[in-house]
């Protein structure tokens, strides 16, 4: 098939720019939290360089001279909103100005505080952890990774601290710790220190840094309780007038003037927020989270930082609804799909920027219907046979969309005697499927994807078929004349099929069961969470089940096909094929929708059908149309050709 090379180059390009879309977003992320970092090592560090308006330190000045320089180069290259970038831009000028000056350290503050918090909101920069650390992790991480110069303790005597230059921090200076921050403790970890022996700490995920970051601030605080119960106590009453948000990026200083005003023992509640953690941190669901999100968009809505509002809101549904939407779907599919349209809708007025009312009202259906759905959960526990039928249907469903494509080509395969494309056909499907089961045994590092990337990996993979679908419903229908069929039969079969040929028809066969592979693992990893130990052969039982039926479609499907003529076969295979491609690439918009790659505009009626990849957005809608005209258009081009041809 001449369209072979022509796809590879297609789904190459597409993915190629795919990854560098993904490294260049990390690398403007990167570059905004240096900014932050600097900043905060400016405000903290310009006493040692300036004091009653002189240099004391001609290395510090030069440093600051520098950093000063390069958050203004930072900002300049940015990503941000051309507006709010003048606007901080002329904030970080107005620094640079008071450094050249060597004017108070109260003045830098000032100026870089606001410079930073701009920036925060301009960027929708996440400032404080999801969920509450565990410092019992951070113990671990900080014995693992910190100790050799740092200390036991932490008071920078570990053995590698000698002749270091500047010596390691000590973690137990008052002077020091009280003004820092466990965000600033955490930008030092993610991105170490240029020109010291503290390394940046990227390996660690997000979670593991904030719990290091956290212990780093326990280190100087002793409380103490007649007992465990007393301690969490303590900790509830201490928690109850402040967020994790207020605790992430306030330093102690800052935190304990928040504190004073409801609090008479408000050391004793900063000595506690600092050295203990909810008992339960480490089992709060998905739809908490959900929760936590939501209530975070709504506040970053009022404050005016609507990028930050719009992705809480898209982190609210791939975060904490997603992952369990295979629950949620066993025991009420039809209120799942309203949830669903109701986390669409909250992303789809705070992109429009919405009055604050419309979008507090929306936020708050959005999480009474979560609690709705936590009951739902409650202490359900899916016996034998619903995890069977759920763990079937699943793979059924997904199954059928792979082998539908791939019994059709086979079908023509072998009605072309084709043999060799027929291997090639098989070796690719088989690979995806030893794939899909290796990507089983590593399930729990698949479900370690963050939702988006899951939605931007299953979309992506959905458009490269869709155009890959196209071209192959283009070249069937194309030969679905008999004289073109004729030349076709004359020009291929009896030559000799070389391997690198085929590589188009592997690739293909590979992709169309790969994504369906990578889909059911994060399903059937649901279902197995949900399920009981003992039940656990259930969904083994389930998938078997599955593809027994599969290979007797599969089998019905090949034995039926020879008796139909080749002009009808190619020419009915063509608009099954365009059936699909409508199918897939609705999929395909939708989940990059879902990723937040793509704007949501709704319809005025909403109609969802998953199966069929119909979704009551403009987008999805938009696309199919587009799609189905283009491929109509090429048909009639390929009827026009052919009667002109036969004339």
């Amino acid at each position: 098939m001449r369209s072979n090379i022509l796809n590879i180059f297609i789904i190459a390009v597409i993915l190629t720019c795919f990854c560098s879309f993904n490294v260049f977003g990390n690398e403007i992320k990167k570059d905004i939290q240096t900014t932050i970092h600097l900043l905060d090592y400016i405000s903290r560090d310009y006493t040692a360089a300036v004091q009653n308006g002189k240099v004391i330190n001609d290395g510090e000045y030069a440093e600051m001279l520098e950093f000063s320089y390069k958050v203004i180069e930072l900002i300049k290259n940015s990503e941000l909103n051309e507006n709010e970038k003048a606007n901080i831009l002329a904030e970080l000028k107005k620094m640079k100005g008071l450094i050249d000056r060597k004017a108070p350290h109260e003045n830098i503050t000032t100026v870089a505080g606001k410079s930073r918090q701009d920036i925060i909101e301009a960027a929708g920069f996440k400032t404080a952890p999801l969920t509450w650390p565990n410092l019992k992790n951070g113990e671990t991480l900080y014995v693992q990774n910190c100790t050799a110069c740092h200390g036991v303790r932490g008071a920078g005597d570990g053995k590698l601290a000698a002749g270091l230059v500047p010596a390691p921090t000590n973690f137990l200076n008052h002077t020091l710790m009280q003004e820092i921050s466990p965000f600033q403790a955490y930008n030092t970890i993610k991105l170490g220190v240029e020109g010291t022996a503290m390394q940046s700490f990227e390996s660690l995920t997000d979670e593991e840094i904030w719990d290091l970051a956290f212990y780093i601030k326990s280190l100087r605080f002793e409380t103490k309780a007649d007992n465990e119960s007393g301690l969490q106590q303590l900790f509830e009453q201490a928690n109850a007038p402040v967020n994790l948000q207020e605790v992430a990026t306030l330093s102690d200083v800052e935190l304990l003037k928040r504190l004073e005003p409801d609090n008479k023992n408000a050391k004793l509640s900063l000595a506690v927020l600092r050295t203990q953690f909810p008992q339960d941190v480490n089992r709060v669901s998905t739809l908490d989270r959900a929760k936590t999100y939501l209530k975070n968009a709504l506040q970053n809505y009022t404050t005016g930082s609507y990028s930050s509002a719009r992705e809480d809101a898209l982190a609210a549904y791939l975060e904490g609804i997603e992952p369990s939407e295979a629950r949620l779907k066993a025991n009420d599919p039809a209120f799942t799909a309203r949830l669903e349209q109701q986390m669409f809708k909250i992303r789809q007025i705070i992109e429009q920027k919405a009055e604050k009312s419309k979008v507090e009202t929306e936020i708050n259906n959005g999480l009474d219907m979560i609690d709705q759905a936590g009951k739902l959960m409650q202490d359900k526990k899916l016996n034998y046979w619903l995890s069977f039928a759920l763990s079937a249907s699943i793979m059924l469903r997904e199954g059928l969309e792979a082998f539908l494509i791939l019994a059709l080509i086979l079908a023509l395969i072998r009605s072309s005697e084709l043999k060799k494309a027929a291997l090639w056909v098989h070796g690719g499907w088989i690979t995806a499927v030893l794939f899909g089961v290796g990507g089983w045994f590593l399930s729990d590092w698949v479900i370690g994807i963050s939702g988006k990337n899951r939605e931007v990996m299953e979309g992506m993979i959905s458009l490269v078929a869709v155009i890959v679908l196209a071209f192959v419903g283009f070249w069937l229908h194309d030969h679905s004349h008999a004289k073109k069929w004729k030349m076709f039969i004359e020009e291929k079969i009896g030559k000799q099929l070389k391997a690198d040929k085929m590589l188009g028809i592997a690739f293909f066969s590979f992709m169309v069961v790969f994504r369906e592979a990578f889909e059911s693992i994060l399903f059937l990893q649901a279902i197995s969470l949900e399920t009981q130990s003992v039940n656990q052969s259930s969904i083994g039982l389930g998938v078997l089940a599955a593809f027994a039926l599969i290979a007797l479609f599969a089998i019905l499907f090949v034995r039926y096909s020879k008796k139909i003529p080749v002009r009808q076969l190619f020419r009915y295979s063509a608009w099954v094929i365009t059936l699909l491609a409508l199918i897939l690439i609705g999929k395909g918009i939708h989940s990059l929708q879902e990723a937040g790659w793509i704007s949501i505009t709704g319809l005025p009626v909403s109609v969802n059908v998953d199966w069929l990849g119909v979704f009551p957005t403009l987008e999805t809608f938009v696309s199919q149309i587009v799609l189905l005209v283009a491929m109509l258009v090429m048909y009639y081009w390929s009827n026009r050709k052919s009667r002109v041809y036969l004339n």
